[in-house]
C-alpha cells in the first residue's frame, strides 16, 4: 500500500482529483471496500488529507483504500 498526501481539488462520485504536496496531480477513485462512500467525500474539498492506495495495473486512477484529513 502507497501513501499521498495533498488537497482534494475536484470530486464526482465516487472519484476525485488529488493536488499532491510537491505539486503534481493525481486521479484516484474511491475502493468499494473503503470505509468511506461516495457522499463522505464533498466535505474533504480543498483540504490537506493523506491517502492510503494501490496503483491499478491498466488503469490511470489509483485505487483509493483510505483518505484521512491532515
Amino acid at each position: 500500500m502507497e501513501h499521498v498526501t495533498g488537497t482534494l481539488l475536484l470530486i464526482q462520485e465516487g472519484r476525485f482529483r488529488l493536488l499532491q504536496d510537491d505539486g503534481r496531480g493525481m486521479s484516484l477513485a474511491l475502493c468499494p471496500s473503503a470505509p468511506l462512500e461516495p457522499q463522505d467525500l464533498p466535505p474533504l474539498l480543498y483540504r490537506r488529507v493523506r491517502i492510503s492506495f494501490r496503483r491499478q495495473k491498466g488503469m490511470i486512477a489509483g485505487a483509493a483504500h483510505a483518505i484521512d484529513a491532515v
